[in-house]
């Protein structure tokens, strides 16, 4: 029988085998074991930091890479500096601007007018795009200078009229008065138009002139203010900056020729003007998730041109000849097989639109309502339907409404030729030999595979809109043939919420010795901002994003992405709002306005691009360092589509990283795995072994000195002994009742 207190002394004694080794405090093994396992874990921790190190830096590589492939520019003043001496500045965030070199007879846009020519004439109007302009519409400004004068032939006041494009029988004086400009006096004129149109005669034409000598040579600036009411302050920026040098540098006479070209491009600036085709503004770049949306998305990215020439007939009647001009914007892949998005003033053109631009254009820039009257005595429109209350610009509405609604049968074109091109690489086509091919009325025939023939085939679009509301939305469809395009993802204007980023990719549309762009090459544009709100467009319950984000006619087309990828909408308008230059209004329009155009034209896309996915992949390595994995992805993409317009610029850095040794491999997940488990192990057990093997030691030391251990020796048998668990006493008899184990 056990007592309590026996079966407590069991509880509270345990035998402890004591060896020769319980001698040492350690074993060299046991130590060995920790430290070889800590040894390769500090190893395999520096080699994670290291790989962590490689992806930070390659991240931070890549982003310095990628912002480096699109334009940059913080300033948006363009100085226009002639070599005959006058200079002048103009903000391309309010204007845009146009001139003529006296010497070449070539036409310049834009950003290019920075650069010192002998510019004798010089265009600004507001920075609008189509559907915004109600409040300036067909408000221009033309500066002209005539070199060593015009002879006695016609007084300055004609001259400048003449120089605007004003018909001087078709206006009458206001008033007259003396101005100073530059330093320089000119006689300032206020001009109406004589005549009106039938159906509202209070609604007239206002012009402004001055002209002067400068130093002996005619100097003549008009300002067409149009027939909604547009204040000429608008352009007291521009004017206030208009010097006249003394330094005159020397311009050798044109020859006929070269007269001639001024001519043609007198005229296509006319025509640019008229149709608000207009170079996109400059784009700051602000970089932080934008640069990797931009280089997933940039190569769907296109530069699109239009390209037109037509006679057009009302009811079988010849109605006019020659409409003819070109324009370039920029558009987007929504399909692997081909479809783009783009806005309808980039791609849309119908002998409808043209007419009545061309009859509101004659009235409000030449005083002529001859055009305009036709058309509206084709309509039901009469002057007992426009309210007296009527503002001007609810006038003009109301005739633009009514003509729209005429029979757009009625009008055809003939003798006509449209070439709508996609350039889906950095490579521009000829342009010289697509304004010719489009003047001979023959389809423009790209040796360049990068040039690809588009077709419209959807729009919601009409080219005189926003006066009073707005009627479509300014998006188009188009088409190309092929496969295998890179395609952005479609996403809502949900995802682009008040102070959310924004990234608009485009082409800015720059003009050089041809009349409409640049000759060699064009590079796609990032310009980064944020969302200010989402209102109703004017007359619709239609959404617009307002943003900070500069857009022009160059930018036109493209998509706004959101940070997460997806596009929320098409970059459309940009006007200024306070009617004196000092600030401006940016819209884009809602994603699902395509998305709805694309459903009633039973339209599907095809968004399985593995062009697309290839690239993205890509991408991906690329950014995390691993550029041999990036080169394969990259050359999948080139044998898929050759035409990208990156893959060319990322391989060669990624080949160059390699070469450099920035490659990094695969992470070694499951090696990494086992050694780390192997190493925690081992320094679990290392501690396990130490502190178990401490505790025999001490249990020696504590029996030897109490006398109920011997000391040991090497070979020595081992020792088993009792160990109470409540103190340091070694030897005490195990007390129990039990029969010992077998």
């Amino acid at each position: 029988m056990v007592t309590k207190k026996q079966k407590h002394a069991v509880s509270v004694h345990k035998h402890v085998k004591l060896k020769a080794h319980h001698a040492k405090p350690y074993r060299k093994r046991h130590v060995g074991l920790l430290f070889v396992s800590l040894l390769a874990l500090i190893f395999l921790g520096t080699l994670l930091v290291q790989y962590r190190d490689q992806i930070v830096s390659g991240i931070s590589s890549s982003k310095t890479f990628v912002s480096g492939l699109f334009l940059q520019k913080d300033s948006y003043n363009v100085n226009v500096a002639s070599s005959y001496g006058f200079n002048m500045t103009y903000d391309q965030k309010t204007f845009y601007g146009s001139a003529i070199s006296d010497d070449t007879g070539a036409l310049f846009i834009g950003s290019e007018l920075s650069q010192q020519r002998a510019y004798t004439i010089v265009r600004v109007a507001p920075n609008f795009a189509s559907g915004t302009h109600a409040s300036t519409a067909g408000s221009t400004l033309t500066m002209t200078l005539h070199p060593g004068g015009v002879g006695a032939k016609n007084t300055l006041d004609a001259i400048a009229l003449q120089d605007g494009g004003i018909d001087s029988t078709k206006v009458m004086r206001v008033t007259t008065v003396t101005a100073n400009i530059g330093g320089e006096t000119f006689q300032k004129n206020t001009w109406q138009s004589k005549v009106s149109s039938a159906l509202s005669p209070a609604l007239t034409a206002r012009f402004v002139t001055y002209s002067g000598l400068v130093r002996g040579d005619v100097f003549t600036i008009a300002i067409s203010l149009g027939v909604t009411g547009t204040d000429e302050s608008v352009y007291t920026p521009v004017l206030n900056t208009l010097s006249f040098d003394n330094k005159v540098g020397f311009v050798a006479t044109p020859s006929d020729a070269v007269i001639a070209k001024v001519q043609a491009s007198r005229s296509l600036l006319d025509t640019i003007t008229n149709t608000g085709i207009a170079a996109a503004a400059s784009n700051s770049v602000n970089l932080s998730g934008s640069e990797q949306v931009a280089a997933l998305y940039s190569p769907a990215v296109v530069k699109i041109y239009n390209a037109y020439c037509m006679d057009i007939s009302i009811d079988g009647k010849a109605y006019g000849t020659d409409y003819c001009s070109a324009a370039s914007g920029s558009g987007f892949f929504l399909s692997q097989d081909g479809y783009l998005a783009t806005n309808g003033h980039v791609a849309s053109v119908t002998p409808l639109d043209l007419v009545i631009t061309d009859a509101l254009s004659q009235y409000v820039n030449k005083g002529e309502p001859k055009y305009l009257d036709y058309l509206l005595s084709l309509t039901t429109l009469k002057s007992s339907n426009i309210p007296a209350s009527a503002t001007p610009t609810q006038v003009i509405g109301l005739m633009v409404d009514a003509m729209y609604k005429l029979d757009p049968t009625r009008f055809t074109a003939t003798n006509d030729v449209e070439n709508l091109l996609v350039q889906v690489t950095s490579k521009n086509p000829d342009i010289t030999a697509l304004l010719q091919d489009t003047k001979d009325r023959t389809a423009y025939t790209a040796a360049d595979t990068t040039v690809l023939k588009a077709n419209l085939v959807a729009a919601d679009y009409r080219a005189n809109d926003g006066y009073d509301g707005f009627k479509a939305s300014d998006v188009a469809i188009i088409k190309v043939d092929g496969k295998n395009f890179p395609i952005v993802k479609l996403g809502s204007i949900s995802t682009a919420v008040q102070g959310s980023d924004l990234s608009i990719l485009g082409y800015p549309g720059n003009a050089s010795d041809n009349g409409i762009v640049d000759s060699t090459s064009s590079e796609v544009t990032l310009t980064t901002g944020k969302v200010s709100s989402i209102k109703n467009a004017s007359g619709s319950d239609k959404k617009l994003i307002e943003t900070d984000t500069t857009i022009g006619h160059g930018n036109s087309g493209g998509p706004a992405l959101a940070n997460n990828g997806e596009v929320v909408g098409i970059a459309t308008y940009t006007a200024d709002g306070s009617g004196s230059g000092n600030s401006v209004f940016n819209y884009i329009r809602d994603i699902k306005d395509l998305i709805d155009l694309a459903s009633a034209r039973n339209i599907t896309f095809d968004t399985k691009s593995a062009t697309q996915a290839a690239w993205q992949e890509g991408i991906a390595n690329f950014y995390t360092s691993h550029y041999s994995k990036a080169l394969k992805n990259f050359a999948v993409v080139e044998n898929l589509y050759p035409n990208d317009s990156k893959v060319a610029s990322f391989t060669a850095a990624a080949q160059k990283n390699i070469a450099d040794g920035k490659d990094v491999i695969d992470f070694p997940l499951i090696p990494v795995i086992i050694i780390a488990v192997i190493g925690l192990a081992g320094v679990g057990f290392g501690m396990l072994f130490i502190i178990r093997h401490h505790k025999k030691h001490v249990i020696y030391n504590a029996g030897v000195a109490q006398g109920t251990v011997q000391p040991v020796g090497p070979g020595d048998s081992t020792q088993t002994v009792t160990v109470s668990q409540n103190g340091p006493t070694v030897g005490v008899p195990l007390v129990s009742d039990d029969p010992p184990k077998q």
